[in-house]
């Protein structure tokens, strides 16, 4: 088992239940000096898609989860990293993460986005999705008023 910090869609528990049904969420989190962004274009989704850059004095909120070694894999298909591959020949690309949650720090798993070059712009409905994640699982409502005026397609 390990723990997955989710800071996207995947916080989600309607995308998680559809990705990893077996997946326990223990709560929020945050990972400080990293900020939100959208550096890359999903032609899965046709719109720009969730990434992190470091960036001191800012914070990332998200939600940690428990899952199985089995869930790795399928989210390693899911956010395109093939763990054989070349880092930059992949979407995204696995990486240790310490966040803090409830005071104490703990070590997760999650995924950094390859950037692209140009500008790239969520979806309404993509957007949606991280908001619906967002407020379902009680991220502090500064953050949730900064994703609502994300600039979206």
């Amino acid at each position: 088992m390990f723990l997955y910090f989710a800071y996207g869609s995947n916080m989600s528990r309607r995308q998680m239940r559809a990705r990893c049904p077996d997946h326990e969420c223990l709560g929020k989190a945050v990972l400080k000096d990293h900020a939100l962004c959208f550096p890359r274009h999903s032609t899965y989704r046709n719109c720009g898609v969730a990434g992190l850059v470091e960036q001191p004095g800012a914070e990332v909120w998200g939600v940690v989860y428990r899952l199985h070694d089995r869930d790795l894999a399928a989210l390693d298909r899911r956010e395109g990293y093939d763990p054989a591959m070349p880092a930059d020949a992949n979407r995204y690309n696995r990486q240790a993460v310490r966040v803090l949650m409830d005071g104490n720090e703990l070590d997760c798993l999650t995924y950094f986005a390859r950037p692209e070059p140009g500008e790239h712009i969520p979806s309404v409905a993509y957007l949606a999705t991280i908001l619906e994640g967002a407020e379902e699982n009680g991220l502090p409502a500064d953050y949730v008023a900064g994703l609502k005026v994300v600039r979206v397609l």
